[in-house]
């Protein structure tokens, strides 16, 4: 057998990996990040409800923007995937796991409500905990190692911008310097993803004009 033949499960693995490395999901993850980072802005002027609700239009903007890429930019170049059946049911078991788990954390959100509130630190802690938590099984599911870092960093964004605010006196809690720094880098990083993905799958038909271009 040739030393360059891999299972079907691992030809499985690498597809949705490629697939998932379109950069689209880093881009749509970088706006949750950029919202912590205006909203608190946006509270001094329009209050809490309405600085989050001014977000949706945005989100859902930007859905349809990403929808259109893939539509008319990712899928010509990747066709339409078939994934195995372990595939399916993994992604399966991923998506109830998440509706349990936003579940969960949402009572609990609703008891943590009633409350008496402690430090910022403590403060911050069941939120840190629900995206380490979210992250963690969304980088095992989805076989992305970067989520486990992006999990880290946005939990981890919560107690460097309460430094940030107690010991220097950043505004917000320190959450526009913070979640800006961090939405930043991974928007950056889906764009690097996305430009990366089309220089290295052409559109059918390209690689041969480029051949007859050079042999011309």
């Amino acid at each position: 057998m040739n030393g360059s033949n891999i299972s079907v499960k691992e030809a499985d693995r690498r597809i949705f990996r490629s697939l998932l490395d379109d950069g689209l999901a880093d881009i749509f993850l970088s706006s949750f990040l950029l919202f912590w980072a205006v909203a608190p802005y946006l509270s001094t002027y329009i209050g809490d409800f309405w600085s989050s609700a001014s977000f949706l239009p945005v989100w859902a903007g930007l859905y349809l923007v990403l929808y259109l890429v893939r539509k008319h930019v990712i899928q010509p170049r990747a066709g339409t995937v078939k994934f195995g059946v372990a595939r399916r049911k993994k992604l399966t078991a991923f998506s109830w796991i998440m509706i349990v788990l936003n579940v969960a954390f949402m009572i609990l959100g609703i008891f943590a409500f009633f409350i008496p509130s402690g430090s910022g630190y403590t403060r911050t802690l069941p939120v840190s905990l629900m995206i380490l938590v979210s992250f963690s099984l969304a980088g095992y599911f989805l076989d992305a190692i970067r989520f486990y870092v992006y999990g880290i960093l946005w939990a981890g964004g919560f107690f460097v911008g309460e430094w940030l605010y107690q010991v220097y006196g950043f505004a917000h809690h320190g959450y526009p310097v913070t979640f800006g720094a961090i939405a930043l880098l991974i928007f950056l990083t889906g764009i690097y993803n996305l430009l990366t993905f089309i220089r290295e799958n052409p559109l059918p038909g390209d690689d041969q004009l480029e051949w007859e271009g050079n042999n011309g």
